[in-house]
């Protein structure tokens, strides 16, 4: 099992998850002692760790070199910048594409290339409900988050003759460090009360994660399972 983005938020707790399910756990993220940290969390026995910028091809290269074959891959890593339309910048653009979209994207390929996803295996792809809602300087990130939607779609069809499943998890706000940081540059109390069932947890995210993992949803492929609190619903 492959949890990128697992030294904090949804990643760590997918992989604290998938270990406790008795899954051999393969972390990969930027920061080594966060992902130390969770490394040294999991139950279990046959984890590993790769300290990786995944923006970096050589990076993601030898991340899969290093992989033996699996069985299941979350893609967690993730980041938001808020930035007003009028304000968008080329950077900005590609800063936001490229480790929501063009990371996972190509990851997968290199996974795929290189034969390290077993048949069978299920993929799993944390997005973000923003895609739905579009909040207000989010253009880039949501765009982002809906382009892997439909790059999923696609992967899911291409590679159903092996059984290999691939699915998105849509999150409302979670309780993570990237909310914490949001919240340290813009007011986001009025949003996060438009949420009926309130905060959502990075366990809670997790468990639907496995839920996608687990040989439960075997007929469940090309789906976005949202998880938001009945954020997107037209309440107001």
């Amino acid at each position: 099992m492959l949890v990128t983005g697992a030294s904090s938020g949804i990643g760590r707790a997918t992989a604290v998850l998938c270990a406790g399910m008795g899954a051999a756990v393969w972390l990969t993220g930027r920061d080594p002692v966060r992902l130390q940290a969770t490394l040294d969390s999991l139950p279990g026995a046959g984890h590993g760790q790769y300290v990786a910028d995944l923006t970096d091809e050589a990076a993601r290269n030898a991340l899969v070199d290093s992989l033996p074959a699996l069985d299941g891959c979350v893609f967690c890593a993730g980041a938001v910048e808020l930035v007003p339309a009028r304000l968008v910048s080329e950077k900005h653009l590609n800063d936001m594409m490229q480790i929501n979209f063009n990371v996972p994207v190509l990851l997968t390929q290199r996974l795929l290339a290189r034969k390290r996803v077993r048949d069978d295996a299920s993929l799993v792809y944390v997005t973000a409900v923003a895609e739905r809602i579009a909040p207000v300087a989010t253009s880039m990130y949501s765009a982002a988050k809906a382009a892997l939607t439909a790059y999923v779609r696609t992967l899911a069809l291409e590679h159903a003759k092996r059984r290999i499943r691939a699915n998105c998890v849509s999150p409302g706000y979670v309780a993570t460090p990237m909310l914490t940081a949001l919240a340290s540059t813009a007011d986001m109390q009025d949003k996060l009360d438009l949420t009926p069932l309130g905060t959502i947890e990075p366990s809670d995210v997790a468990h639907g994660i496995g839920y996608l993992l687990a040989p439960a949803s075997r007929w469940v492929t090309r789906s976005s399972l949202l998880i938001d609190g009945g954020l997107s619903l037209p309440m107001r």
